[in-house]
């Protein structure tokens, strides 16, 4: 069976609450996006095994850890915009 379809007889009718901190949330939200799921079926798939290959959990690893250095080199480079905006409106 292909991951996320359901037989004919099952449906999903239960929900499940999990509390997270937002750093985990954003987190589990970028590697769902990354390996191209719904936060949902991500968050199942991962519980059930049905899609945790050893390869494609170290591949999403390594996305997140590079979305995680962009999300930092971003936040540098805006700082520092910022700090160099504000010396020219003084200059002004």
């Amino acid at each position: 069976m292909a991951v996320g379809v359901l037989p004919a007889d099952l449906t999903r009718d239960t929900r499940l609450t999990a509390l997270v901190s937002a750093p985990e949330a954003e987190r589990i939200t970028r590697q769902a996006a990354a390996a191209g799921l719904s936060v949902s079926a991500y968050l199942r798939d991962r519980a059930l095994g049905l899609s945790a290959q050893p390869d494609e959990a170290t591949a999403l690893r390594q996305v997140d850890a590079l979305i995680g250095r962009m999300e930092a080199d971003l936040d540098r480079a805006v700082a520092e915009l910022a700090a160099t905006m504000a010396r020219m409106d003084k200059g002004a």
